[in-house]
């Protein structure tokens, strides 16, 4: 043989046995290098995000630059207003939002036994989760469970804690070792093992796990890294998928490995890299749940024992709390270094003492083995750098102790005590190193409005679900026919968007099966599946009735009432996703139209699903110049046509323009008349889970709340367009969100203190202290 082709032949098989021999841990290498991309994505959305809701908060803590204070001020702001119990709204039920708000919480060091004067897990403990068979109540033992489970809340949490996990044994099926249900049993399953992973330490929990790896390993496992079930109809989903990762990564599983051992199969993980979870383009829920899904999995496969959501077992959270306490120091030295009134020996001495306070809790945080302790010790060191001041004196200075730090809800008081080097007397200088006592009050936050919810709409006539945009007969997934009112298929809304093929589209998740897919959108094909307009009566058309319970969550059930019945209606109460009814007794019902129909609705009702309205009035708008410096150009806008007509559109801005776009004067403006009346509301605008504005406006009495609208976006530079007025009054777009055409679910919905009205905003009169939200729905 040729010394040429000797060498050739050698080269080829020394390249297959690097192939053969490691090419497992190339392949993990590039996947852990992959998912620490995802990851790195995901963080960086959540933190350039203008409101964070309590996940987001949980996603920064665990992240390797951490959550800064401004951060985590900014969740506590959110979720003291907008969660129902501790904002003192009417509670709403809140399995799932107390989970979020009890992990955001413990992320940003507080207790959620003292929140806002108040004790969030008493309303954990007393959810309802009476019957383990039952769908809705599996969900709240599963998400209780997961809350419960952060930290010991006391002797009541513990003992409902223990009976949460001994309800979940006793109904793990002794054959496929899993929780079977007939509703999303991937997304149950998921749950539930995060749940028992955080409570391994009870009798028989490990097994448990064990066996329900095994099972979801044979039940649910597919080649391409997924979980689905043919037999079961059951299709893969990035929702699924997700909530599966996180429970098998929090049980103790190398999900960056496939489950089975085979070569051929796709790990978990790299499924969901293949779906691009953390995507920007993707929507806000799965961005979250992707990004704090993979830190699971990472937090797993670097050797982490147990849920990062458990902050008392473990030190998930520890990269994260040195980040922040570092970045923090260094901004403290950087002010130092640029404070122009202290000497330069003062500097020197103040960023000594800054580098010993850090090298301090440096120390203490890498002793930490729990997230919470490393969590409070950030805190304090966070809170001791900065109590640290160049002296504007020549009196040299030594180093002080630590900071303590006494936290009561808006008010921080910070301590320090120490002695100067050249005298024992206390002096007034700006000095670290100099005795303290300084109160910082937080000013207490406007009040936001909640994020916008997926509507839930039901098939009016025969849909079909296609597995991707492109819909051909290829990728038909189900056909559901036209059905009767009360066997009408449901579905979530997930978000809607325009194909190739040019048509307006729904991705949307089967309410029932689990099932997700696109279809075509529209009035034609969907309404909403939840009466929200002023309904005073109705009459139940479910065959087997309803019932009519003493809570809105639909728990503590008073009586049934059978077919045919007519029942009062005194107001619709939005509930999440879905809403309710309180009836005139003061119980509760669904507001579902498959099981009741509307027999009365208020005159002034109409649909609050976006649409554009039938008529409006064409405006002419002429401008008056302002009076004094301090006021704004106002314009008034006069009827020129009083028959309704589908032209005109209106447009409020207050950035100048060479166009004749002009701010416009609410038709019921504040007056500078001592005489006048006004009252204050709070307006919030949220699109794309951003607050776009929030703030308070004042306005006269009997100002509808499009006319607060008008006034607040004039306020605050918002531009503004809409058609008609009073009664037909719509908002047809605020700062570039523009509604769809009519049909379509895309465009500005209302709320006032969390209800939908079943009124145009033109006809809504404002009561003082009403807020107001305005939320685009895409």
């Amino acid at each position: 043989m040729k010394k040429k082709q000797f060498i050739s032949w050698f080269a080829l098989l020394m390249g297959v046995f690097l192939l053969f021999f490691a090419g497992d841990s190339q392949v993990k290498a590039d996947t852990a290098s992959d998912v620490d991309s995802a990851i790195s994505i995901g963080v960086n959305y959540t933190s350039n995000k203008t409101t964070l809701d309590s996940w987001d908060a949980s996603i920064l803590a665990f992240s390797n630059s951490g959550l800064t204070d401004a951060q985590a001020q900014n969740f506590y702001n959110n979720v003291i207003t907008n969660n129902p119990f501790i904002s003192g709204k009417e509670p709403v039920g809140s399995s799932i939002g107390n989970v979020a708000a009890v992990n955001g919480l413990r992320a940003i060091g507080k207790d959620p036994t003292r929140v806002n004067t108040k004790n969030l897990v008493p309303e954990i403990i007393n959810d309802p989760n009476i019957d383990p068979t039952d769908y809705r109540d599996l969900i709240n033992i599963a998400n209780d469970l997961e809350a419960l489970s952060t930290g010991n809340y006391g002797s009541a949490s513990e003992q409902a804690r223990i009976s949460l996990v001994e309800k979940l044994l006793s109904i793990q099926d002794s054959k496929t070792h899993l929780w079977n249900t007939k509703y999303s049993p991937i997304d149950i399953d998921g749950r539930i093992l995060l749940g028992l992973s955080m409570n391994e330490n009870l009798p028989g929990v490990k097994t448990a796990i064990s066996e329900a790896v095994t099972g979801i390993t044979n039940t649910y496992y597919q080649k391409n890294g997924g979980f689905s079930n043919d037999s079961q109809n059951i299709n893969d989903d990035e929702y699924n998928d997700i909530t599966m990762v996180n429970g098998l990564a929090a049980a103790g599983v190398d999900v960056y490995s496939p489950l089975n051992g085979e070569a051929d199969y796709k790990s978990p993980v790299q499924n969901l890299l293949d779906q691009n979870v953390t995507s920007p383009d993707g929507f806000y829920m799965l961005i979250q749940q992707g990004t704090y899904t993979l830190q699971q999995a990472k937090f797993t496969h670097d050797g982490g024992k147990g849920s990062i959501f458990a902050f008392d077992q473990n030190a998930a959270a520890k990269p994260g709390t040195l980040a922040s306490f570092k970045a923090a120091a260094t901004a403290r030295k950087q002010a130092i270094i640029n404070d122009s009134q202290a000497t330069a020996a003062a500097k020197n001495d103040a960023l000594n003492l800054v580098d010993q306070v850090l090298a301090t809790y440096v120390s203490k945080i890498n002793a930490d083995t729990t997230s919470s302790a490393a969590i409070a010790d950030q805190a304090d060191g966070v809170t001791a750098v900065n109590n640290v001041n160049a002296s504007h004196t020549a009196v040299p200075t030594t180093p002080t102790t630590p900071a303590t730090t006494v936290t009561n809800n808006y008010t921080t008081v910070v301590n320090s005590s120490a002695r100067s080097s050249s005298t024992s007397t206390p002096t007034t200088s700006s000095s670290g190193s100099a005795p303290t006592t300084t109160t910082t009050v937080t000013k207490k936050p406007a009040k936001k409005a909640a994020q916008a919810k997926q509507p839930v709409v039901y098939a009016l006539t025969t849909v079909k679900l296609y597995k991707n945009t492109n819909f051909t007969k290829s990728n038909l997934s189900k056909t559901y026919n036209k059905r009767a009112r009360i066997n009408r298929p449901m579905f979530l809304v997930i978000s809607q968007r325009t194909n190739k093929q040019g048509h307006a589209i729904y991705r949307v998740k089967d309410m029932n099966s689990g099932k997700t897919g696109y279809t075509l959108s529209g009035s034609k094909y969907f309404a909403h599946a939840y009466y929200s307009a002023k309904v005073t009566r109705i009459k139940v058309i479910n065959p087997k009735g309803i019932n009519e319970y003493g809570k809105v969550n639909l728990t503590s059930k008073k009586r049934h009432v059978k077919k045919n019945a007519s029942l009062n209606v005194k107001k619709v109460v939005n509930y999440g996703r879905s809403n309710r009814m309180q009836l005139t007794n003061g119980h509760y019902i669904t507001a579902n139209k498959k099981l009741i129909l509307a027999t009365k609705i208020k005159k002034s009702s109409q649909n609050t699903r976006p649409s554009t309205p039938a008529a409006t009035t064409t405006g002419t708008t002429t401008s008056n110049p302002s009076t004094n410096s301090g006021s704004t150009t106002t314009t008034t806008t006069t009827n020129t046509n009083s028959k309704p007509t589908t032209t005109g559109t209106t447009a409020t801005t207050n950035s100048p323009s060479a166009t004749p776009t002009l701010p416009v004067t609410p038709t019921n403006p504040v007056t500078s008349s001592n005489d006048a009346k006004t009252i204050t509301t709070t307006i919030s605008i949220h699109a794309d889970g951003a607050t776009l504005a929030s703030g308070s406006i004042k306005v006269n009495s009997g100002a509808s709340a499009f006319d607060a609208l008008q006034a607040f976006a004039q306020q605050q530079g918002l531009t503004l367009t809409y058609k008609g007025s009073g009664a037909t009054a719509y908002v047809t777009g605020i700062s570039g969100y523009i509604a769809g055409p009519a049909g379509t679910m895309t465009g500005w919905l209302y709320s006032i203190n969390g209800t939908e009205p079943g009124s145009s905003m033109g006809a809504y009169i404002l009561k003082d202290g009403d807020q107001i939200s305005m939320t685009y729905n895409k």
